[in-house]
This record gives C-alpha cells, sequence and structure tokens, in this order.
C-alpha cells in the first residue's frame, strides 16, 4: 500500500524545453546588450539541433571569437530568465487528484526549483520540496529520496517516485525499493529503460499516473 509519492519535475511536470527556450533568449539579449552581437539563433540551434547541451555558451562564443570569460555571466542570466512556463495537460488535476490520496514530495535536480514551481502554479501540492544541487548531492545519489522518504515518514516500499528519464530517475528509488512509475514524455520520451533504469510502470502522459498507481497498488 502506498502512503506518499514523489515527483521529478523538468521533463515530468512540465516541458523544460520552455525553460531552456527562455533561459537561451534572456542570455542572448545580455551578450547582444554588452557585444552589440546577437547570437540568438545561434544559441538555439546549437542546443536543440546541433545537441550541443552541456557547453552551449563556449561552443558558441568561441565560433562568434568571443572569450569564454562570458560564460558564467551567461549561465546567470540563463538561470533569471522568467518566462512563463505552463504545466503539461493533466499535470495539475493528477496532482490534485494523488494530493487527495497522500502527501507529495518533490526531488529535482535542476536550478530554480522552486520557483518554476511557483511559475507553474503547482507548488501548493507538495508538502516537501528538494532541490539536489542546494544539498550537494544529485538523483544518481540516494540522499535526497532518502531524505525525502524521510521527512515523509514512510518507508521505501510504501512510496512511489513519478519521473521521465530512466538512467537518472529511476536507479536509486529501484535500489531503495520504492514503486517507480515513468511518464513518456519530452525529450527522453525514447531513451532506453533496462537494468536498474527500469520503472515498474510507464504511462504516456502525467495525466495517465493516478490511475497508473493505483494499478501498481493493487499488485502489491
Amino acid at each position: 500500500m502506498l502512503d506518499a509519492v514523489c515527483f521529478d519535475l523538468d521533463g515530468t511536470l512540465f516541458d523544460d524545453r520552455q525553460y531552456v527556450r527562455g533561459g537561451l533568449r534572456h542570455a542572448a539579449r545580455v551578450l547582444e546588450r554588452e557585444t552589440g552581437i546577437d547570437c540568438a539563433d545561434a544559441l538555439r540551434t546549437a542546443y536543440f539541433d546541433r545537441d550541443i547541451r552541456e557547453a552551449t555558451f563556449d561552443v558558441v562564443l568561441a565560433e562568434y571569437g568571443l572569450s569564454r570569460d562570458r560564460v558564467p555571466e551567461l549561465v546567470e542570466a540563463y538561470h533569471d530568465n522568467t518566462a512563463e512556463l505552463t504545466p503539461y495537460p493533466g499535470a495539475e488535476s493528477a496532482l490534485s487528484t494523488l494530493a487527495g490520496r497522500y502527501p507529495l514530495a518533490l526531488i529535482t535536480g535542476g536550478r530554480n526549483g522552486r520557483e518554476k514551481l511557483r511559475r507553474l502554479s503547482l507548488a501548493d501540492y507538495f508538502e516537501t520540496v528538494l532541490v539536489t544541487s542546494r544539498l550537494d548531492c544529485s538523483k544518481r545519489d540516494p540522499d535526497p529520496f532518502e531524505r525525502a522518504l524521510e521527512t515523509l515518514g514512510v518507508a521505501p516500499d510504501d512510496a512511489a517516485y513519478v519521473g521521465d528519464r530512466p538512467e537518472l530517475d529511476f536507479p536509486q528509488p529501484n535500489r531503495l525499493g520504492m514503486t517507480t512509475v515513468r511518464v513518456e514524455t519530452g525529450r527522453y520520451a525514447d531513451a532506453d529503460a533496462t537494468g536498474t533504469a527500469r520503472p515498474d510502470g510507464t504511462v504516456p502522459t502525467v495525466a495517465d499516473v493516478p490511475e497508473r498507481l493505483s494499478a501498481l497498488e493493487t499488485q502489491k
């Protein structure tokens, strides 16, 4: 029987590419204001079309002959963006349904997790929010999951974790004995989910999570 449900944020409750687009746009504005060079299209192309996710600013600055010393400033500008964020269809109704049954926790590795929740108007559904970047750990460690379980006062086999990125979201909760559910949305919809990254259940959208959890609960 489930006593609590934990959620991932980026890619699970909303399409985090909204945040990326807003961040790149804001960083490009800062760069243009300081250098007169408009790199907005180049940044979007590098990230979304060329799949340069880890060093987008470094690559584009080098291609424009600009110093990479500007990278920290652009990273800050990226995360200071205030672009509108919209939850996935059905996300709020799913959280509302589940919050009526269980205490909910959010475990996210994304920076500005609490601010994203506020902009999504989803913060009130969660009893606890853990942002791993502020805890000196990541979801590749058991720590954030154990902290969430301790805060909620539940055992691992009485809790579920819902995420979208198999290799990051599921190995640790699977090892702990939590029930795991994958939402097949966003950029990791086609990602491999085998071995320790294999979830207990899969749903096409976050709106389907309450029904799937109910089904899994009856199987325990």
